[in-house]
């Protein structure tokens, strides 16, 4: 099984690397549009957003503008085998961190450690990046297993997927430890996969 999914994995990174740059560009702008008039994004009262990275669905555009409109953002920062997500209230909070990806620099003033025990689970959405998705709401990471790891420990939290429309397969290879989406975002649809009623 580990194997097959390693070499699932490289196919779907490899064909996600392949999208040409006019066609990633015009598929980010259509998926953002989406997310800006989706019901769910407008009334969350807790963004957590991934930082896009490399051929990833890109989030900087919707960050930027979360930030600039004053809302509550967090990001992920990898500390050992965990990802914690630390409040920022400006772009320029972000450094180069795990694998060359940005994450909050901890030493700024006013970047924060997010307190779970005071959010409300149901106005909270966390985007997640991944290789591939299925309409039943399977996810392939990158093999870290930091997402699965965190929404096992909130489970109530919106986990929505952002992606290309490429990114949809007919089955992801999935272990019981592979942690579901409730929604899949691409540029042409938003997808509710049925893990978790919205």
């Amino acid at each position: 099984m580990e194997q097959d999914k390693k070499l699932f994995r490289k196919q779907m990174l490899k064909m996600r690397d392949a999208i040409l740059p006019e066609e990633r560009s015009r598929a980010d702008f259509l998926r953002n549009e989406r997310i800006r008039a989706w019901n769910e994004y407008q009334k969350a009262e807790l963004l957590l957003f991934y930082i896009s990275y490399r051929s990833e669905a890109d989030t900087i555009q919707l960050l930027r503008e979360a930030l600039a409109a004053g809302q509550a953002v967090a990001v992920p920062k990898v500390v050992g085998s965990d990802m914690i997500f630390y409040r920022i209230e400006d772009f320029s909070r972000l450094v180069e961190g795990y694998r060359g990806i940005l994450e909050p620099d901890t030493a700024f003033v006013g970047v924060v450690p997010v307190d779970f025990c005071k959010i409300v689970p149901e106005k909270t959405v966390m985007f997640l990046p991944g290789c591939a998705f299925d309409a039943t709401g399977g996810r392939m990471g990158y093999g870290g297993g930091f997402y699965d790891r965190f929404a096992d420990r909130h489970p109530g939290i919106k986990r929505v997927a952002l992606a290309y429309e490429a990114q949809l397969v007919v089955k992801v290879p999935r272990e019981t430890h592979d942690m579901p989406v409730d929604v899949i975002v691409t540029e042409e649809r938003i997808l509710q996969t049925g893990s978790k009623m919205l």
